[in-house]
Parts: C-alpha cells; structure tokens; sequence
C-alpha cells in the first residue's frame, strides 16, 4: 500500500479555545486594514494563539498523525506536526484562527508552500473536497500525477496541488 494518498480528511468541531481566540481576535482587529490586522497579529502572537495543545490533539484525531497533504505519518508528532494556514495570514489576517482555515502539515508541506498565496480556483482542500482522491494518480516510486481521466480544470487543480505543496519532492519519490 502506498502512503502518499491525498485523500478526505474529515473535520472535527471547532477546539474551544480556538473558537474562543477566534472571537477575541476578530474584535480586536476590527476596523483595522488588512495590514494593520496582520502587524496587530506578529506584534500579539503570545497572547492570540493556534497552535495549542487542544488543536494538536484535534488534529491528531482528524489525520490520524498524518500531513494534510502529502499524507506521511508525522513522527513526533507534539513536535513536528505545524499548522497550515490554507488563506495565508498575511493576506487574510481575520482567518488566521478560523477553523476552516487550518489543516494539519508535515514541517516539509508547510514549509514548501511558504507563503505563496492561495488560489480559490484551483486549491483543493481535502476537508471539502469529497472525491479528492480521484484527482491523483500515485506511481510505484512514489511520484505523484495528475490524473488523466480528469477535466482540464480538474487537471489543473489537481497539477497545481502537486507544484504548491511539492508532492514529488525528494524523500516522497524513490529516484
């Protein structure tokens, strides 16, 4: 069995504290421009936090230790696992602790995708999309294509899921 699938992710409830952040900060930055909101955010990341013990543990529950995105097993999870911001906190501060913004991330995804910005077009969010495992085809060295059975469109989300996130990055393919 491969490991590398992308497939569903089923999201939990909203974790309380984060719902709880979420409100807090909203009102906080409210009436601020996008970067004001943004700079409010890096200049109070101590008091405004997602990345809590009670999110980890959704998150270990929801992927069952797993990236998002590539799927591997995240060793050392409490350590390793990072947060994914799928509408980057730069652009969109308000959503920074907004649930259905975050997804769980291997260091390697979330790192890769940096801070390119997101493409409501073509991003594929494995928490909405429920067929997404149709979209790729996984080759016995691990590499990871479009499938041809696709739509053009599909094929395009589903090749632009593969460049954001580097599906085919060393360590995931056997060269």
């Amino acid at each position: 069995i491969l490991e590398n699938i992308m497939v569903k992710i089923y999201r939990t409830y909203t974790p309380r504290t984060l719902s709880k952040t979420n409100k807090e900060f909203k009102a906080a930055i409210a009436g601020m421009s996008t970067e004001e909101a943004y700079n409010f955010y890096k200049t109070h990341k101590k008091q405004y936090c997602y990345n809590t013990s009670e999110t980890k543990r959704h998150f270990r529950k929801m992927n069952h230790e797993r990236c998002s995105f590539c799927t591997k097993l995240i060793q050392d999870f409490e350590d390793e696992m990072t947060i994914e911001h799928i509408r980057i906190k730069r652009d969109y501060p308000e959503k920074i602790f907004q649930w259905s913004n975050l997804l769980c991330a291997c260091r390697a995804c979330n790192t890769k995708r940096s801070t390119r910005t997101y493409n409501h077009d073509k991003y594929l969010d494995p928490t909405k999309t429920d067929d997404i495992e149709r979209y790729f085809c996984y080759q016995l060295d691990g590499t990871v294509v479009e499938n041809e059975d696709l739509n053009l469109d599909e094929r395009k989300k589903a090749k632009y899921m593969i460049r954001l996130y580097h599906l085919n990055r060393e360590g995931l393919v056997c060269r």
